[in-house]
Protein backbone atom coordinates (compact mmCIF):
# COMPACT_ATOMS: atom_id res chain seq x y z
CA UNK A 1 0.00 0.00 0.00
CA UNK A 2 1.54 3.35 -0.87
CA UNK A 3 -0.42 5.53 1.77
CA UNK A 4 -1.80 4.38 5.16
CA UNK A 5 -3.69 7.03 7.59
CA UNK A 6 -4.79 5.73 10.75
CA UNK A 7 -7.36 7.13 13.07
CA UNK A 8 -5.78 10.76 11.98
CA UNK A 9 -7.20 14.08 13.55
CA UNK A 10 -5.52 17.40 12.71
CA UNK A 11 -6.79 19.91 15.20
CA UNK A 12 -5.51 23.68 14.43
CA UNK A 13 -5.66 26.58 17.00
CA UNK A 14 -7.11 29.79 16.34
CA UNK A 15 -7.48 32.18 19.46
CA UNK A 16 -8.82 30.21 22.54
CA UNK A 17 -10.83 27.97 19.58
CA UNK A 18 -9.50 24.05 18.83
CA UNK A 19 -10.73 23.54 15.35
CA UNK A 20 -11.15 20.21 14.30
CA UNK A 21 -10.23 19.64 10.60
CA UNK A 22 -10.12 16.18 10.38
CA UNK A 23 -11.54 13.90 12.33
CA UNK A 24 -10.63 10.18 12.73
CA UNK A 25 -9.88 9.80 9.22
CA UNK A 26 -8.60 6.06 8.40
CA UNK A 27 -8.04 5.92 4.46
CA UNK A 28 -5.74 3.73 2.24
CA UNK A 29 -4.33 4.59 -1.40
CA UNK A 30 -2.71 1.96 -3.43
CA UNK A 31 0.22 2.19 -5.98
CA UNK A 32 -1.44 3.20 -9.58
CA UNK A 33 -4.78 4.73 -8.42
CA UNK A 34 -6.32 8.00 -9.96
CA UNK A 35 -8.18 9.84 -6.83
CA UNK A 36 -10.44 12.61 -5.88
CA UNK A 37 -10.90 13.62 -2.87
CA UNK A 38 -13.97 16.52 -2.73
CA UNK A 39 -16.51 18.26 -0.73
CA UNK A 40 -17.30 21.62 0.13
CA UNK A 41 -15.04 24.39 0.93
CA UNK A 42 -13.62 24.10 4.64
CA UNK A 43 -14.09 20.12 4.74
CA UNK A 44 -10.85 19.18 5.09
CA UNK A 45 -9.23 18.60 1.53
CA UNK A 46 -6.16 20.64 1.48
CA UNK A 47 -5.28 19.54 5.30
CA UNK A 48 -5.81 15.79 4.03
CA UNK A 49 -3.38 16.39 0.94
CA UNK A 50 -1.18 18.71 3.15
CA UNK A 51 -0.94 15.34 5.90
CA UNK A 52 -0.25 12.99 3.05
CA UNK A 53 2.50 15.22 1.31
CA UNK A 54 3.97 15.29 4.73
CA UNK A 55 4.05 19.09 4.38
CA UNK A 56 1.98 18.60 8.11
CA UNK A 57 1.36 16.31 10.70
CA UNK A 58 -1.64 15.21 12.19
CA UNK A 59 -2.77 15.86 15.89
CA UNK A 60 -2.94 12.28 16.39
CA UNK A 61 -3.28 9.09 13.97
CA UNK A 62 -0.37 7.91 11.82
CA UNK A 63 0.58 8.83 8.30
CA UNK A 64 2.79 6.28 6.16
CA UNK A 65 4.19 6.73 2.87
CA UNK A 66 5.08 3.58 1.72
CA UNK A 67 5.46 2.22 4.96
CA UNK A 68 7.52 4.84 6.85
CA UNK A 69 5.77 6.80 9.53
CA UNK A 70 5.92 10.03 8.37
CA UNK A 71 6.06 12.00 12.02
CA UNK A 72 9.07 9.36 13.10
CA UNK A 73 11.30 11.11 10.26
CA UNK A 74 13.55 13.62 10.87
CA UNK A 75 13.02 16.93 9.02
CA UNK A 76 15.95 16.44 6.81
CA UNK A 77 14.20 13.11 5.88
CA UNK A 78 10.53 14.41 5.22
CA UNK A 79 12.41 16.52 2.95
CA UNK A 80 14.03 13.73 1.02
CA UNK A 81 10.93 11.91 1.16
CA UNK A 82 8.71 15.04 -0.41
CA UNK A 83 11.83 15.50 -2.82
CA UNK A 84 12.04 11.65 -3.67
CA UNK A 85 8.85 10.25 -3.71
CA UNK A 86 6.53 13.00 -4.08
CA UNK A 87 5.00 15.47 -6.88
CA UNK A 88 3.52 18.49 -6.17
CA UNK A 89 0.52 20.43 -8.21
CA UNK A 90 -0.20 23.91 -6.91
CA UNK A 91 -3.54 25.44 -6.99
CA UNK A 92 -1.37 29.08 -7.82
CA UNK A 93 1.04 27.01 -9.52
CA UNK A 94 4.12 28.05 -7.66
CA UNK A 95 6.48 28.86 -10.14
CA UNK A 96 9.62 31.35 -9.74
CA UNK A 97 9.17 34.33 -11.76
CA UNK A 98 12.87 34.92 -13.09
CA UNK A 99 13.42 31.45 -14.00
CA UNK A 100 11.98 29.58 -17.77
CA UNK A 101 9.76 26.93 -17.96
CA UNK A 102 12.88 24.69 -18.18
CA UNK A 103 14.60 25.88 -15.21
CA UNK A 104 11.37 25.52 -13.08
CA UNK A 105 11.09 21.78 -14.01
CA UNK A 106 15.05 21.72 -13.62
CA UNK A 107 15.16 22.86 -9.98
CA UNK A 108 13.54 19.96 -8.15
CA UNK A 109 16.28 17.89 -10.02
CA UNK A 110 18.83 20.01 -8.74
CA UNK A 111 17.77 20.19 -5.32
CA UNK A 112 18.68 16.36 -5.33
CA UNK A 113 21.45 16.94 -6.67
CA UNK A 114 21.42 15.48 -10.06
CA UNK A 115 23.53 16.71 -12.79
CA UNK A 116 22.74 19.86 -14.92
CA UNK A 117 23.02 17.87 -18.15
CA UNK A 118 20.50 15.38 -16.63
CA UNK A 119 18.09 17.47 -14.86
CA UNK A 120 18.17 19.34 -18.55
CA UNK A 121 17.22 16.04 -20.59
CA UNK A 122 14.45 14.97 -18.29
CA UNK A 123 12.89 18.55 -17.73
CA UNK A 124 12.77 18.43 -21.57
CA UNK A 125 11.08 15.60 -21.52
CA UNK A 126 8.49 16.41 -19.32
CA UNK A 127 8.18 19.69 -21.04
CA UNK A 128 7.48 17.97 -24.25
CA UNK A 129 5.46 15.12 -23.06
CA UNK A 130 2.86 18.03 -21.56
CA UNK A 131 3.52 19.93 -25.21
CA UNK A 132 5.46 23.03 -24.26
CA UNK A 133 8.57 22.05 -25.79
CA UNK A 134 8.49 26.13 -28.04
CA UNK A 135 8.15 27.25 -24.69
CA UNK A 136 11.30 25.95 -22.51
CA UNK A 137 12.87 29.41 -22.45
CA UNK A 138 9.78 31.47 -21.46
CA UNK A 139 9.52 32.60 -17.78
CA UNK A 140 5.87 33.02 -16.19
CA UNK A 141 4.78 36.05 -17.47
CA UNK A 142 5.18 35.10 -20.85
CA UNK A 143 3.40 32.11 -20.40
CA UNK A 144 -1.20 31.36 -19.93
CA UNK A 145 -2.47 30.22 -16.99
CA UNK A 146 -2.88 26.62 -19.19
CA UNK A 147 0.94 26.83 -19.95
CA UNK A 148 1.17 27.53 -16.37
CA UNK A 149 -0.33 24.58 -15.12
CA UNK A 150 1.40 22.54 -17.66
CA UNK A 151 5.17 23.33 -16.54
CA UNK A 152 3.74 22.59 -12.63
CA UNK A 153 2.44 19.51 -14.20
CA UNK A 154 5.87 18.84 -16.22
CA UNK A 155 8.36 20.04 -12.81
CA UNK A 156 5.70 17.70 -10.54
CA UNK A 157 6.39 14.82 -12.60
CA UNK A 158 10.42 16.00 -13.76
CA UNK A 159 11.93 13.45 -10.78
CA UNK A 160 9.32 10.12 -11.32
CA UNK A 161 7.53 10.54 -8.03
CA UNK A 162 5.51 7.61 -7.05
CA UNK A 163 2.44 9.80 -5.50
CA UNK A 164 1.47 13.08 -7.57
CA UNK A 165 -1.13 15.09 -5.20
CA UNK A 166 -2.64 18.17 -6.91
CA UNK A 167 -5.00 20.71 -5.01
CA UNK A 168 -7.69 21.76 -7.50
CA UNK A 169 -5.64 21.43 -10.26
CA UNK A 170 -8.11 22.44 -12.75
CA UNK A 171 -9.20 25.85 -10.85
CA UNK A 172 -9.28 28.34 -13.31
CA UNK A 173 -8.89 27.31 -16.10
CA UNK A 174 -10.88 27.36 -19.25
CA UNK A 175 -12.89 23.92 -20.53
CA UNK A 176 -10.69 23.54 -22.95
CA UNK A 177 -7.55 23.31 -21.36
CA UNK A 178 -8.88 21.98 -18.32
CA UNK A 179 -9.76 19.24 -20.63
CA UNK A 180 -6.26 18.75 -21.93
CA UNK A 181 -5.25 18.76 -18.49
CA UNK A 182 -7.46 15.88 -16.94
CA UNK A 183 -6.27 14.22 -20.87
CA UNK A 184 -2.44 14.61 -20.26
CA UNK A 185 -2.85 13.27 -16.17
CA UNK A 186 -5.15 10.38 -16.84
CA UNK A 187 -2.69 9.17 -19.95
CA UNK A 188 0.56 9.60 -17.10
CA UNK A 189 -1.57 7.23 -14.77
CA UNK A 190 -1.93 4.99 -17.33
CA UNK A 191 1.26 4.52 -19.42
CA UNK A 192 3.58 5.32 -16.55
CA UNK A 193 1.36 3.59 -13.22
CA UNK A 194 2.15 7.35 -11.86
CA UNK A 195 -0.46 7.62 -8.47
CA UNK A 196 -2.28 10.80 -8.55
CA UNK A 197 -4.54 12.26 -5.66
CA UNK A 198 -6.74 15.41 -6.27
CA UNK A 199 -8.34 17.58 -4.05
CA UNK A 200 -11.14 18.83 -6.44
CA UNK A 201 -14.57 20.62 -7.37
CA UNK A 202 -14.08 20.34 -10.99
CA UNK A 203 -17.47 17.89 -12.04
CA UNK A 204 -15.00 17.18 -15.62
CA UNK A 205 -12.44 16.05 -13.10
CA UNK A 206 -14.80 13.88 -10.51
CA UNK A 207 -16.02 12.12 -13.62
CA UNK A 208 -12.69 11.23 -15.02
CA UNK A 209 -11.41 9.54 -11.54
CA UNK A 210 -11.03 5.80 -10.19
CA UNK A 211 -12.24 6.19 -7.18
CA UNK A 212 -14.60 9.30 -5.31
CA UNK A 213 -13.36 10.49 -1.71
CA UNK A 214 -16.45 12.50 -0.09
CA UNK A 215 -15.35 14.29 3.19
CA UNK A 216 -17.78 16.56 5.03
CA UNK A 217 -17.16 18.52 8.38
CA UNK A 218 -13.39 16.87 8.44
CA UNK A 219 -14.76 12.64 7.93
CA UNK A 220 -15.22 10.69 5.07
CA UNK A 221 -18.50 10.78 4.04
CA UNK A 222 -18.55 8.40 1.83
CA UNK A 223 -16.83 6.41 -0.99
CA UNK A 224 -17.03 5.22 -4.34
CA UNK A 225 -14.92 3.44 -6.63
CA UNK A 226 -15.45 3.44 -10.45
CA UNK A 227 -13.00 0.44 -11.40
Amino acid sequence: MLVVLEKVTKNYRLGETIVRALKDITLEIDAGEFVAVWGPSGSGKTTLLNLIGAIDEPTSGSVSLKGQEIAKLSDDQQSEMRNQLIGFIFQNFNLIAVLSALENVMLPLQIQGISGAEAKKRALQRLNQVGLSDFVKHRPDKLSGGQHQRVAIARALAANPALVIADEPTANLDSKTATKIIGLMRELNHKEGVTFMFSTHDQRLLGQVDRLIQLEDGQIYSEEKRS
